[in-house]
């Protein structure tokens, strides 16, 4: 792993003064005037922070159902030390050098179902072809000693158990089999938590958020901290100061909120995020820019909307990080959602082992029942105990 790159990467010490962590009809909306932007004061900055949070939190409740295919484009760069370490066994030797920069690019597909009101939600991701290794400097493809295949598979989530199902492939990169396992999930809640020993899924609404919490949560944080201590204070010797701004672009309003954190566990830095909310997506956040120290750009995430149902939804984003150390670019990737439906109904089968596309000869394992079955013409066979 690359030594402190990204901004989430330090999240283990970072002390944070203000706690943060096509189906139907779909109308894309944005607006490309440039905004004027005035300083809001300070006296409204609860009252509107509080709207942002109430309509953003109004439009994620629409949201009961929501199905959806993505096609993902990352780009992970790699460089000097780390960049010999990482390719120097899996790079073919053609008589040069292992280039100083080395960029990873790759492409692949997250399909998703999600009913909030059953808390079902099944995902499915294959990769949409080869992925190449590329000097970042020359642009040229380098040769690999053996070609790289991407995992795929699925993954069932129920308020009681988790269904994970990773395809098999062999040298060729053909899957030859499924190995399907059933667990409890943990608790409390049914959380996945890093502790939990179970395979991430990707829930959707991940993409509407920009921390951890929902934007609600994140800005009634805020909101406590300036109640007892105002908006400007000091720590560490930085001026902390949340900062609001506000733009008229003909029918739109749009927001620009400046949210300033120190990191700690070693020398104090001063971490600063801006987002811009805007009317034209129900308020939810159409950029998000983080900066170290004023001027280091450490990430930046833009979103594109559409209304899909009455509810708005991403129809694209963009993901750049850069090296926390360097300044250099880290990661980059852009997610565009080719299909979506939102609200309509899902069948109780799109999340169960049926939609996991078994073969003949598969292996399920119920770690709940401590039971093992063959998947064998569409149903699951005991195997007995010898």
């Amino acid at each position: 792993m690359k030594p402190i790159a990204f901004l989430t990467k330090m999240t283990c010490g970072l002390v944070v003064l203000f706690v943060l962590s096509f189906f139907g009809r779909t109308e894309a909306v944005s607006s490309d005037q440039k905004c004027q932007w005035v300083p809001v004061d300070q006296n409204s900055f609860a009252e509107i922070l509080t709207m942002i949070g109430d309509r953003v939190r109004e439009n994620n409740h629409k949201i009961r159902t929501w199905q959806g295919r993505i096609k993902i484009v990352t780009d992970d760069v790699d460089e000097g030390d780390i960049a010999e370490k990482m390719f120097k066994k899996r790079l073919r030797d053609d008589g040069q050098p292992i280039p100083n920069k080395i960029k990873e690019h790759d492409e692949f597909t997250r399909e998703f179902a999600l009913d909030v009101n059953k808390e079902l939600l099944y995902e499915s991701y294959y990769p949409d072809g080869q992925n190449y290794i590329i000097d970042a400097e020359t642009g040229r493809n380098l040769q690999l000693r053996e070609r790289l295949h991407k995992g795929s598979g699925k993954n069932i989530l129920t308020p009681d158990f988790h269904i994970h199902c990773m395809d098999i492939k062999n040298r060729d990169g053909f899957i030859v089999r499924r190995d399907v396992i059933k667990q409890a999930r943990p608790e409390p809640e049914g959380e996945l938590t890093c502790g939990s020993h179970l395979v991430p899924v990707y829930d959707p609404r991940e993409s509407l958020r920009v921390f951890g919490d929902p934007l609600g949560e994140t800005f009634a944080k805020y909101l406590s901290y300036i109640d007892k201590h105002e908006q400007s204070s000091t720590l560490a010797g930085y001026t902390m100061k949340v900062e609001l701004e506000e733009c008229n672009v003909g029918d739109a309003k749009k927001y620009k909120i400046v949210l300033p954190a120190v990191l700690s566990g070693g020398p104090k830095v001063y971490i600063s995020s801006t987002l811009v909310c805007s009317s034209e997506a129900g308020f939810n956040v159409v950029s998000y820019l983080t900066t170290a120290n004023y001027d280091r750009v450490l990430e930046n995430k833009t979103w594109r909307y559409g209304l899909v149902n009455g509810v708005y939804l991403p129809l694209q984003t963009t993901h750049v990080r850069f090296d926390y150390q360097t300044g250099n670019l880290d990661t980059q990737s852009i997610s565009t959602f080719i299909v979506q439906k939102a609200n309509n109904p899902i069948s109780d089968e799109v999340f169960t082992y049926k939609n996991l596309v078994l073969q003949n000869g598969d292996k399920f394992i119920d770690k709940i029942l401590n039971k093992e079955y063959t998947y064998q013409d569409e149903e699951l066979i005991p195997v007995s105990n010898k």
